[in-house]
């Protein structure tokens, strides 16, 4: 690894992290401060819930858990919402951070320099798994607080197990966003492949659980693998799948790295 260009991509991406990390911060906050009100409404909540159509619910990942603990609460809006913001995050950084230098022309004065192409790529997906590491720890951080602050008899094993696997499906997303760029333009906006590649993985597993006609859609979809949702209170930990995450991940930066070294640089 080479500190330089290690120091160098952090300082790079140190404002869209601020500015990424902040949002899923105030999200998570704000979300959680509500709930007490929410809980309160406990009858009426229970109510709405049997108003809605079952497949709409089965679709969220909604039960009585969702409005009666604060666990089940944060758990609906994590899986919709915290892991899509980190994830469009992690991803999108990933699909430029190492092609960046053909589009801002910057390529040809860094391989000029005495390093190799392979050392390039491995510094800057160290500094790609450091920013992932720094929001999402700030994230689930900002998760215990609230937590501790707004809730009551909070189940920390689901809690564990829901941050656990979103940590992998983040991974996910972000080793995709890497691989795509390496097959694809460099000067390319990756933002919406990026974000249709996260949303597309949701709504599949969204509908293959709301329409059990086509429940082999979620095969498809990385979340039908690491759940997020508790049900009645439950949710284990799938070390398996947690183990084939790690493997396609490392896959899928093994084929960035050597689509890298063997393609023409332009710039």
């Amino acid at each position: 690894m080479n500190s330089v260009i290690f120091k160098k991509e952090l300082k790079r991406n140190r404002k869209n992290t601020a500015i990424w990390t902040a949002i899923v911060v105030v999200f998570t906050a704000l979300i959680l401060s509500i709930f007490p009100s929410f809980s309160e409404m406990g009858e009426e909540m229970a109510k709405l819930m049997s108003s809605l159509p079952e497949e709409y619910a089965k679709a969220l990942g909604m039960d009585e858990e969702t409005w009666s603990s604060i666990i089940g609460y944060y758990g609906t809006y994590y899986g919709i919402y915290i892991i899509l913001l980190i994830g469009i995050f992690t991803a999108s950084t990933g699909a430029t951070i190492i092609g960046k230098e053909e589009r801002d022309g910057t390529a040809e004065f860094l391989l000029t320099r005495p390093i190799s192409r392979g050392s390039i790529v491995w510094t800057k997906l160290m500094a790609l798994g450091t920013l992932f590491i720094i929001i999402y720890g700030i994230q689930t951080l900002s998760a215990v607080i609230g937590l501790l602050i707004f809730g009551e008899d909070v189940n920390w094993p689901v809690f564990t197990t829901m941050h656990v696997h979103g940590f992998f499906l983040v991974g996910f997303f972000t080793a995709s966003g890497v691989l795509m760029s390496s097959f694809l333009s460099s000067k390319l906006n990756y933002m919406g492949p990026v974000v249709g590649l996260i949303f597309g993985g949701y709504f599949l597993n969204a509908i293959s659980m709301a329409v059990e006609k086509v429940s082999w859609l979620g095969y498809f979809s990385p979340y039908h693998y690491l759940n997020l949702t508790a049900k009645n209170g439950v949710l284990e930990l799938n070390l398996i799948t947690c183990l084939g995450a790690s493997v396609v991940v490392a896959v899928f930066l093994w084929i960035s790295n050597k689509r890298y070294l063997s393609r023409d640089i332009v710039g």
